[in-house]
């Protein structure tokens, strides 16, 4: 019987840490805008380096995918523009490099946070709703207003 016990208290226990473990898709105040295969797979080692720490190889990753052409790559890099990869821009950049056909991907995450199926990351991989908001605000901007990366901000 004591066996039984134990074994019920550790799964029970088991489910609390896993209701408690929040990820991206769960964060609260946001909804979650599911993301297409063929983008997870551009998404998917960059996500993975940030959570290990090679910050070479992060930006070696956030590199070739910023010169990497099509769809996927666009929605993509507007995506990573939801994460906190570091202080720079890089993904923001070529987000507004790529002008405006990234407006209305901009619009599809701006208000909702990335769900990417069979994955899962912390919410603290992502940027603050604030940050996040400026981002996608400065990113708009910065393509309406003809720009070709935040450099050529006048603000500053």
């Amino acid at each position: 019987m004591n066996w039984r016990m134990g074994s019920l208290s550790c799964c029970i226990g088991m489910l609390v840490v896993l209701a408690g473990a929040r990820q991206v898709s769960e964060s609260p105040g946001a909804h979650s805008v599911v993301v297409p295969s063929r983008v997870v797979a551009l998404l998917r080692p960059i996500l993975r380096e940030k959570q290990g720490g090679d910050e070479r190889r992060l930006n070696k990753l956030l590199y070739t995918l910023t010169q990497t052409k099509g769809r996927a790559a666009d929605e993509a890099l507007v995506v990573l523009m939801c994460f906190d990869l570091g202080e720079s821009q890089e993904e923001t950049d070529a987000v507004i490099a790529r002008g405006r056909r990234m407006l209305p991907l901009l619009e599809k995450y701006k208000n909702g946070n990335p769900r990417i199926p069979a994955e899962s990351y912390p919410v603290s991989m992502l940027k603050g709703a604030s940050t996040k908001a400026d981002a996608f605000e400065g990113a708009v901007k910065a393509i309406n207003h003809g720009w070709r990366s935040t450099a050529d901000n006048p603000e500053g």
